[in-house]
């Protein structure tokens, strides 16, 4: 019985170690995705879907200035917008 529990626990170790160092983006369809590593080993955000990124952009277009600086130096913006997942379009960009 032991060794059954001691299986489930290294098993269950081997996914946290995977998954905890990089995020994990499941965009466009289900077959597409990116990962690229965290800054710090979270739980927060390690899978990121097309809702998540809307959610993020639509957080970003409602802020106030000073709110939208903040939001540009968040370490997750900053990764999205380094692999091309969210540009900056200007006013007159279509």
């Amino acid at each position: 019985m032991k060794k059954s529990y001691t299986g489930w626990i290294v098993v269950i170790i081997i996914i946290l170690g995977l998954a905890l160092p990089f995020h994990y983006v499941f965009y466009k369809n289900d077959y597409d995705f990116t990962m690229f590593p965290k800054n710090e080993m979270t739980f927060s955000n390690t899978f990121l879907t097309d809702e998540d990124i809307d959610g993020l952009i639509k957080r970003y277009n409602d802020a106030s200035f000073f709110e939208k600086q903040a939001i540009n130096s968040e370490p997750l913006m900053r990764k999205l917008r380094e692999k091309g997942i969210i540009i900056e379009k200007g006013l007159f960009d279509k």
